[in-house]
């Protein structure tokens, strides 16, 4: 870079830069604005087409003309039992739902049910309950909902609700609706006050937020437009995501580039001149972070669940972006606003550097303790995992009050559990019609299978007449363990039980469910090491050695073990969860894993640097001085971001913000602070075998008696000097 700053061509190239973003976040700002309007969070859109409930959703769409209709249950309620004047209601409210547009015709509760119709008066006649077919699909399936509340009287004492999968699926899209602004605007306050926090000047702690701002606006404009024109299917889960890893990471980013940037002014008259040799120090260690998450995002490509896997794209277009923001955008404002956006900050070297002298004189003395201690409590944390249930009910997924969730209870305690989401059942005939004899061979089939309230044929036929539909209600919560274990019973006999030439499919929301929880431990066995693999390549690429590159990934998988026992601990255990959606320690390790590795790289990047001219172990304690503050501060800072999904109304995201949030903080102040400078401490020159080391000059080692003075560095040494020379990648 030239040392001229704000003149000349240097300055209008600084200025274009400037320009060229505010230009894309004009033009993209109103695509952002309509990202949710994209999005879908019906479970069903995002199973493997090979699994069974897809293949039923299929088959009812393409092959019957009543198509996939969800049912909306209304559910009328009076403790007292119900009154004349309350059936007159339901059947007024019936007639009003006629002709209302995704609506079918509704079937209504009648105190003496014929044999085989489905039950929909209690035998206590406290709750009735009225089926409307919603056949709406996506977000029209909350505007159909909400026109039948609409419809409905209000009866003095008379309880209603809208439940059963139509109203579990309006309810969550409502939920979904406000999330991402409210993400949004926490996320950014919440960022704000901490970058005040941290750099005490007001102008400073706006440039990484209007950095990371700015990528967001890119970012989300570019998924908008892979939504709506490139076939790219998204939901609010991917988004909050791609919000929360671009302001946590990006600020990261923008925090080791500012803070390499304050040292190189010391050093430099220039600001432009300053701004080139941090970026020439720091552009690594930035790099391979971005390019650690980014590849461990990649390995989402090869999961099954689509709602897992679509978190790759998106996620690697918002990391993409922010990083392109923090090596253009980011050094432009530093450089336009030189000294200034300092404003009565100390540009000293030694200004944070004496607390982290104390930590490193600890730690590096008593090496030993610091790497038992840290792995006992690590350990320690990890029992809370022997806690760990899989939860995939959804009225179990928001932490709000639902009208549906009110309504299934009702349900379930008025009739068999599984009234609310019966199993549906499709039979076929291979070789020509459907035989009346095929679906009374199923209903046998399945007499033996537990827990099984009723099984009832419908009167509905596939427009080529070769499939028929059973509608199988289960005496227990068809979304509990046992219910889940009923359905996978159903399956089996259903597919070995059934004479020659017919087979069945075994769908409905609850399939949906389990089919769900199949995938997702599917994608946690292949994600695991997949992830491992590739960040263990790119440390090794980074280190240029094997020996570092293993321990790190050892430290961050210990770290991950006792973020999420402790986790599983609170969620069961004090917060009284009813479990854990299995699709959260996927998530959870991906994160904890790609970010917490970010540190050690920050961290071992600028201990490497070091060793050119200090042997191992002195450069450990150079290196952990010189990124202690920065990197805690940034860890503080992710973390805080993480930490805003739990003001959200969803379970799974409130779970999955406190288990990374707890995962970096332990990654913060335990792993790199303690565990990591020991190990290395320990290991000394063999941390970076096979390859050679970068030692020039010996120089004065860690002393490792407690006897011996601690090691005291000039100003010089402190902040990497010119006499201190360091390879370009360097943190």
């Amino acid at each position: 870079m030239s040392s001229r700053l704000g003149t000349g061509r240097f300055g209008l190239v600084l200025w274009a830069v400037v320009i060229g973003w505010l230009g894309v976040a004009a033009v993209l700002g109103p695509l952002q604005g309509k990202l949710t309007k994209a999005e879908s969070n019906d479970n069903a859109a995002f199973l493997p087409r090979s699994s069974q409930s897809a293949r039923v959703d299929q088959l009812l769409t393409q092959r019957f003309a009543t198509g996939d209709a969800l049912p909306a249950l209304i559910v009328y309620q009076r403790p007292t039992g119900l009154t004349p004047a309350d059936r007159n209601a339901l059947v007024a409210d019936a007639a009003r739902l006629r002709g209302l547009p995704d609506i079918g015709r509704p079937t209504l509760p009648s105190p003496g049910s014929a044999k085989g119709a489905p039950r929909l008066w209690s035998a206590d006649g406290t709750v009735a309950v009225t089926v409307v077919p919603v056949t709406a699909h996506g977000l029209k399936v909350r505007q159909a909902v909400d026109a039948i509340k609409r419809r409905l009287r209000t009866v003095p004492g008379l309880r209603t609700y809208v439940t059963g999968p139509a109203g579990i699926s309006a309810d969550a899209i409502s939920v979904f609706s406000s999330i991402d602004f409210r993400l949004l605007a926490a996320t950014v306050a919440l960022v704000l006050v901490l970058l005040l926090v941290v750099y005490r000047s007001p102008v400073l702690a706006f440039v990484p937020l209007l950095v990371v701002g700015l990528a967001y606006v890119l970012a989300s404009g570019l998924v908008y437009v892979l939504a709506t024109r490139g076939g790219l299917l998204v939901n609010s889960q991917a988004t909050s995501l791609m919000l929360i890893l671009m302001f946590g990471a990006g600020t990261d980013y923008c925090l080791l580039l500012i803070a390499r940037y304050q040292d190189e002014l010391r050093r430099h008259s220039s600001s432009a001149a300053a701004m080139r040799a941090a970026l020439g120090r720091v552009w690594g260690s930035v790099f391979f972070s971005g390019l650690t998450v980014i590849a461990s995002l990649a390995a989402l490509f090869a999961t099954r669940l689509g709602s897992t896997r679509v978190i790759a794209p998106v996620g690697i277009i918002g990391v993409g972006c922010v990083l392109l923001a923090a090596f253009t955008l980011l050094p432009a404002l530093l450089v336009l606003l030189g000294r200034r956006a300092f404003g009565r900050r100390r540009l000293d070297a030694q200004e944070r550097s004496g607390g982290w002298e104390r930590i490193a004189r600890a730690v590096l003395t008593r090496p030993w303790w610091a790497v038992a201690g840290t792995l006992v409590l690590l350990a320690v944390g990890s029992l809370g995992a022997i806690r760990y249930t899989d939860d995939v009910n959804l009225l179990n997924a928001f932490r709000a009050h639902t009208s549906s969730a009110a309504g299934y209870q009702a349900i379930a305690h008025a009739f068999p559990a599984g009234t609310a989401a019966p199993t549906t059942v499709l039979v076929e005939r291979t070789g020509g019609p459907l035989r009346e004899s095929d679906l009374a061979a199923a209903s046998t089939a399945l007499r033996p299978v537990r827990d099984i309230a009723s099984v009832a044929p419908l009167p509905v036929r596939s427009t080529d007449g070769r499939i028929g539909e059973l509608r199988v209600v289960l005496d227990v919560d068809p979304y509990g363990s046992a219910g889940l274990a009923r359905l996978a019973d159903i399956r089996h006999r259903l597919s070995t039980q059934l004479p020659s030439g017919t087979r069945a499919l075994v769908g409905g929301d609850p399939a949906v469910q389990l089919d769900t929880k199949y995938a997702a431990d599917h994608d946690l066995r292949v994600v695991v090491p997949l992830v491992l693999t590739i960040i263990l390549v790119i440390l090794v690429a980074l280190l240029r050695a094997l020996v570092a590159p293993l321990y790190l990934i050892g430290t961050v998988v210990a770290s991950f073990f006792g973020a999420f026992g402790i986790s599983v601990f609170v969620f069961r255990v004090l917060l009284h969860q009813h479990g854990i959606n299995p699709v959260e320690p996927t998530f959870a390790f991906l994160f904890l894993v790609a970010l917490g590795v970010d540190y050690n790289i920050f961290l071992m990047a600028r201990v490497r640097q070091e060793t050119r001219s200090h042997d191992t172990r002195t450069a450990v304690a150079v290196g952990l001085r010189a990124t202690g503050s920065v990197i805690t501060s940034a860890g503080v800072i992710l973390a805080g971001t993480f930490a805003v999904l739990m003001v959200l109304p969803l379970v799974m995201l409130f779970q999955l913000g406190f288990t990374v949030c707890v995962g970096v903080l332990l990654d913060t102040f335990l792993v790199r602070t303690a565990l990591v400078p020991a190990l290395t401490h320990l290991l000394g020159e063999r941390s970076w075998w096979p390859g050679r080391t970068l030692t020039t000059q010996p120089t004065t080692t860690v002393h490792r008696e407690p006897t011996q003075p601690w090691p005291r560095q000039s100003p010089k040494e402190a902040g990497n000097g010119p006499s201190s020379p360091a390879p370009r990648g360097g943190s």
